[in-house]
């Protein structure tokens, strides 16, 4: 089968997302399962922590004449993990890639920058977004043992580390017991900057 082309979807974030269970507070672990023609994946599994959820992960999938002719849309499905239960589906999201295609194929190069698209509930209602990004490359020659659909996950950013680095070289010889240390005696010496009134 001579591929055509690749859809390359980045799947960023969820934002919003309806709790399939009834426990609000506690942290919800979720993954994405995305159909694209007759092919099916899965995306890792990550913890929500507040109102958005991560995952920063790209899917490649390789596309024949017919398919790219054929192929009108994508649906992801998120799902909610829970220890004791069946892996919930919060909602879907259908994102309609014909157009993108078609043009693309054209172009031979299409990228959409990533947009929130809504997931619907099963009674039809919406609640909460997914945060996608879609590229479309055409004619790319892929070899036969990635015919199957390939994914990676972009690397995450540590926030910090150069905060780190940068206090080790600017001051090697404090000892960072007693910084710390002589800043809480400092700021909490009784002189806290308000008036009785």
């Amino acid at each position: 089968m001579e591929t055509r082309g690749v859809l390359e979807l980045l799947l960023v974030n969820a934002e919003d997302l309806k709790h399939a269970h009834h426990h609000p507070r506690r942290s919800k672990r979720h993954y994405v399962t995305i159909e694209c023609g007759g092919k099916i994946v899965s995306s890792k599994i990550t913890q929500g922590r507040g109102k958005k959820i991560w995952w920063n992960e790209k899917f490649r999938f390789p596309l024949s004449d017919a398919e790219c002719k054929e192929l009108e849309k994508v649906t992801l499905t998120t799902m909610e993990i829970d220890k004791f239960a069946q892996d919930t589906p919060v909602g879907e999201t259908k994102v309609h890639v014909g157009e993108i295609i078609s043009e693309g194929s054209e172009r031979e190069f299409l990228q959409m920058k990533p947009a929130p698209y809504n997931v619907v509930l099963q009674d039809g209602t919406y609640k909460g977004v997914l945060k996608l990004g879609i590229k479309f490359i055409s004619s790319a020659s892929l070899a036969a043992s990635t015919e199957e659909c390939v994914r990676w996950s972009a690397p995450a950013r540590q926030p910090g580390v150069g905060y780190g680095l940068f206090v080790n070289l600017a001051c090697p010889s404090i000892p960072w017991r007693r910084l710390f240390f002589f800043c809480s005696r400092s700021s909490g010496g009784g002189q806290s900057g308000e008036k009785d009134l």
